[in-house]
C-alpha cells in the first residue's frame, strides 16, 4: 500500500490546495495522512487560542475522517512557523510515525511565511527522515523512516508568488469528479467557514477554493484541476509517484 502524507502549516491548508487529488488516491487504495504544523490557534476573532485549537484540531480530526484519513499536528504557533532545529525535529518524529511514500507541501513561494518555512521543514524533513544517526527528542523515538519519501509541492494560493506572477505547475490532475467531495471535506472546518461567511456575507471559503480549481482547470482542458510541482533536486526520488498512479486523470498545460 501505498502511504502519502500531506503535511501543511494549517487545518484546512491541504484541503483547499489538494483535496481532489487526497480523494483520487484514497479510491486507488493509498493509506492517506494529513498533518500540519499548528492547530490554527490565531483563527478566531472571538475565541481564545486555547479555544480555537481545541475547535479546529476537532474539525481537522474530522475532516481528515471524511476523507479515510489519519491527522497529526506538530503543535506549533501560528506565525511563528520557522525553519530551525528544534521545529525540525517535531517535523521529522510526525513524518517517522507515518513513514510516507511521497509527501505534498505548500509551495516553497507563496503569500505568508508559515507556508513557506513549512515548505522549507518538509523539504529538510523528507531528507533527514532515513538518516538513521538523525535522532529526534521524543521517548519513545520513532524509527528511521524505510527511505527518502518523492517531495511534491502544491500551487501556492492563488496559483501567484509573492509578486503575484502564475506559478505554473509541472502537471495537473483533473478532480472534477472529486470537486463535491474536496467541498465538503474543507466545509467540515465550520469555525472558519462560518467566520468568513459572516464577514464577507457570502459562503466565501467554498466558493474561493472553487474558482481556483476552475482557474487552474481552464490552463489544462478540464472543469476542475490542481496543480503540483515535483522536486526533482539530488538525492530526492525522482519516481513519479502521483502522475504514474493518476495517468487518465494528468493534464499538462494547455
Amino acid at each position: 500500500m501505498t502511504r502519502l502524507l500531506s503535511f501543511m502549516a494549517h487545518p484546512d491548508d491541504s484541503e483547499i490546495l489538494v483535496g481532489g487529488t487526497l480523494f483520487h488516491l484514497k479510491s486507488l487504495g493509498w493509506e492517506i495522512g494529513i498533518a500540519t504544523m499548528t492547530a490554527g490557534d490565531c483563527g478566531s476573532a472571538t475565541c481564545s487560542r486555547e479555544e480555537i485549537s481545541i475547535i479546529r484540531l476537532h474539525e481537522a480530526r474530522d475532516a481528515a475522517a471524511y476523507l479515510g484519513a489519519c491527522y497529526s499536528c506538530a503543535r506549533l504557533n501560528d506565525v511563528e512557523v520557522f525553519a530551525n532545529a528544534e521545529n525540525l525535529r517535531l517535523v521529522v518524529e510526525v513524518m517517522r510515525g507515518f513513514d510516507p511514500d511521497a509527501v505534498i507541501t505548500h509551495s516553497p513561494v507563496d503569500y505568508m511565511i508559515d507556508h513557506e518555512e513549512t515548505s522549507r521543514l518538509v523539504r529538510a524533513a523528507a531528507f533527514a527522515i532515513a538518516i538513521p544517526l538523525y535522532e529526534t527528542r521524543s521517548v519513545p523515538a520513532a524509527p528511521p523512516a524505510r527511505a527518502t519519501p518523492a517531495l511534491y509541492y502544491a500551487d501556492p494560493v492563488e496559483g501567484t508568488d509573492t509578486m503575484g506572477n502564475r506559478v505554473f505547475p509541472h502537471f495537473y490532475v483533473d478532480i472534477a469528479h472529486q470537486m463535491e467531495s474536496k467541498r465538503e471535506m474543507l466545509s467540515r472546518h465550520k469555525s472558519q467557514r462560518d467566520w468568513l461567511r459572516e464577514h464577507h456575507g457570502v459562503d466565501e471559503y467554498l466558493d474561493r477554493i472553487t474558482g481556483w480549481a476552475e482557474q487552474y482547470g481552464r490552463e489544462c482542458g478540464v472543469r476542475y484541476a490542481e496543480g503540483f510541482r515535483q522536486h526533482l533536486g539530488h538525492a530526492y526520488p525522482h519516481e513519479a509517484l502521483i502522475q504514474s498512479a493518476l495517468p487518465p486523470f494528468i493534464r499538462a498545460r494547455l
